[in-house]
């Protein structure tokens, strides 16, 4: 069991919250941002919390008003200008000495990428100058500094958020990749093992998002965790915009479970798909993919291929619905809860997805989105979905219902009340 430390009591008393987070979270256009996002919102309907500060981290620059945009949207919530950390060390070389050097130590890849001397900084700063009952670190990456944490306040309590298994996913990626880079990543998955085992005995409370994750820890660390579902509404109900048998599709494009997946799908179920409905049509959008000198898309070679359109990032996830009448969600890996699907019921949009992108999830095959990981039976699904208005209704309207019962704020509250308290 993790440890009890004085901090909230029986959170009836005000509390003041410091979130650490590995990104900043607004708007919320990533699963990390909407499980982020989703959590601040949790804790500020809490009644005794006071206020909520967010630290985070950036790849890019965050603007003033942005900053505002996120305590207009969620109260109680003050933003400080996030910390420029970019976390694909091929894009800013002049991070990479202190990584190795970090990596040497002894310090897994995932923790050492987000760690940088300017949140150490401003971290003491707000620990020096504050009063925080809950420290909460909003990702294991963010568990860098925790030791610092330890030291400055050393009387707040300090929660873990774990959004996926982390080492799993580096050992289940492994056999995908060619030698040396296969070695590499057992070698990462065994320190960040240790790593992870290591932080979740050293906080005072850990919180899953996800049963199956929740087991996970046990078996991994001896601590039993709070599982807090993600709080996601149903929008209004959704009303097709167009008749064409067009898909879409969401997601970091460079995360290797979605890039791996959607190789999946390019190569073994969209010939099946295109066979039945040649003029089917698929939008993949999403960041994470670079852009050539003249500004286009650098596109892998095996997604340019007939009925296909990759957009990159864009702003608004309704630009992706609106033109789509199903969704596809084929991801290989990875753990936790794939937030892609949640976002998908929430927009009324039925989905097919694999049983990796399904884990963590109480919906079942047929019922509430399509679950499968043979290339057949998928395209049937994706066929099915683009010829049976019917169906996609039924669909949809399970996933509202789905939501409403797994995912409100009530269960999510009850979930992270003991994480704050106990």
């Amino acid at each position: 069991m993790s440890r009890r430390r004085v901090g909230c009591g029986s959170l009836h008393q005000a509390v003041n919250i410091l979130f650490l987070s590995l990104d900043f979270v607004f708007p919320a256009d990533s699963g990390l941002r909407v499980r982020s996002l989703s959590q601040l919102r949790v804790l500020s309907s809490i009644e005794s919390v006071e206020q909520i500060t967010l630290l985070s981290l950036t790849e890019t620059e965050t603007s003033a008003e942005r900053l505002r945009d996120l305590e207009r949207e969620v109260a109680k919530v003050r933003a400080v200008q996030p910390i420029v950390q970019p976390t694909h060390m091929r894009r800013s070389p002049r991070h990479l000495p202190r990584l190795l050097r970090l990596r040497a130590q002894g310090v897994p890849y995932l923790i050492a990428k987000c760690d940088t001397p300017a949140m150490h900084a401003l971290i003491e700063r707000h620990l020096e100058g504050g009063n925080y009952d809950v420290v909460y670190i909003g990702h294991l990456g963010m568990a860098a500094y925790l030791s610092k944490v330890r030291r400055l306040a050393p009387r707040s309590r300090v929660v873990l958020e774990q959004h996926n298994v982390e080492w799993e996913i580096f050992e289940r990626l492994a056999p995908s990749f060619r030698s040396p880079l296969r070695q590499i990543a057992h070698l990462e998955a065994f320190a960040l093992r240790r790593y992870e085992r290591r932080t979740l005995r050293a906080v005072d409370s850990v919180i899953a998002i996800s049963d199956a994750d929740g087991r996970a820890f046990r078996e991994l660390a001896g601590v039993t965790a709070s599982v807090v579902p993600t709080y996601i509404e149903p929008s209004a109900l959704r009303i097709e915009r167009t008749r064409a048998p067009s898909l879409g599709y969401t997601g970091l494009l460079t995360w290797q479970p979605n890039s791996q997946g959607l190789d999946w799908f390019f190569k073994d179920v969209w010939p099946l798909v295109r066979k039945h409905i040649p003029d089917a049509t698929l939008s993949v959008a999403g960041p994470g993919l670079q852009r050539g000198a003249d500004g286009s898309l650098v596109v892998p070679p095996n997604w340019s291929i007939p009925g296909i359109k990759v957009l990159g990032y864009v702003d608004d996830l309704e630009e992706v619905y609106r033109g789509s009448i199903a969704m596809i969600a084929p991801i290989l890996g990875g753990s936790g809860v794939r937030m892609k699907l949640l976002e998908s019921m929430r927009a009324g949009m039925p989905t097919v997805t694999t049983g990796d992108g399904a884990a963590g999830l109480a919906v079942e095959d047929g019922r509430e989105m399509f679950v499968t990981d043979d290339p057949a039976r998928f395209a049937d699904c994706v066929v099915r979905l683009l010829s049976d208005a019917p169906l996609r209704e039924r669909l949809r309207e399970a996933g509202y219902e789905y939501l409403r019962t797994h995912q409100s704020l009530a269960v999510a509250r009850a979930g992270i009340g003991p994480a704050l308290s106990r």
